[in-house]
């Protein structure tokens, strides 16, 4: 079923845009401004190819991977000849002015949700990746990024528990909860999502301060929907939203 996109696109035919990870690749493709179809990939820059259809006019690209595999993927677009941006960090757009006083230190995927959502709502906002990181940025209600935050997102726990210590060894997770566990399984896996949803409420803490006033709360990423189900009921007005990022690429290029 075709979508309106929110973050409106320029009219240039058939546009695949990407989002390229170290593992994970988030795609969709528009016909002017309606989202016609999406996925989600896994594997090489290689499995790319069969998005690339003949008749696309351009592919946007928002890149957090590694220098070589983000080298494979430009490879790749070269060979077949089609023309793509690759978004960067800016020091605005859209409204939105960068905290960063280097902003080509700031990672893209963080910058284009901060555009896409105040872009949506038009005023201060707090916004929340749940991916391989977790990362929570606040914006004022003129635009200003505040700052933000940083932090090893649910899988990078359990790699630095099985990595770090020589005894806590845990299997596969239950039901996802913060409660108090009564086995390692539990205790690792609910304690990993306690980390996470206590940092996300503590944020939105210094958040409230520094904005002083309302503002919205964006949430996205593999983990996003988990986050907000177990923040509860304060979360209920929260907008997750799962393609964040690439909403963020047309405004975001059509700035450079």
């Amino acid at each position: 079923m075709a979508v309106k996109l929110v973050c409106g696109a320029r009219k240039l035919g058939l546009i695949l845009e990407l989002d390229f990870g170290n593992t994970a690749i988030k795609w969709r493709r528009l016909k002017d401004d309606v989202i016609c179809d999406f996925g989600r990939l896994a594997g090489s820059a290689d499995c790319v190819r069969d998005l690339l259809l003949p008749e696309l006019a351009l592919v946007r690209v928002a890149s957090v991977a590694y220098h070589d595999r983000e080298a494979d993927l430009r490879a790749l677009l070269c060979e077949f000849g089609v023309p793509y941006e690759f978004a960067v960090s800016q020091p605005e757009c859209a409204g939105v002015v960068n905290a960063y006083q280097d902003v080509s230190r700031m990672g893209v995927d963080r910058w284009l949700a901060m555009v896409a959502a105040f872009e949506s709502c038009g005023g201060a906002c707090v916004v929340v990746d749940a991916g391989t990181a977790l990362t929570i940025d606040v914006v004022a209600r003129d635009g200003r990024h505040q700052g933000g935050y940083i932090l090893p997102g649910a899988g990078l726990v359990l790699k630095a528990l099985s990595d770090g210590t020589g005894r806590v060894r845990f299997g596969e997770e239950g039901l996802q909860s913060t409660v108090p566990g009564m086995n390692t399984d539990d205790c690792v896996h609910n304690g990993k999502w306690l980390g996470m949803v206590g940092a996300v409420k503590a944020a939105l803490n210094e958040a409230e301060s520094l904005i002083g006033g309302k503002y919205d709360v964006y949430i996205t990423g593999g983990d996003g929907l988990a986050v907000k189900s177990l923040v509860g009921k304060n979360a209920v007005l929260w907008h997750y939203r799962e393609d964040l990022v690439l909403d963020g690429l047309a405004p975001v290029l059509a700035k450079a």
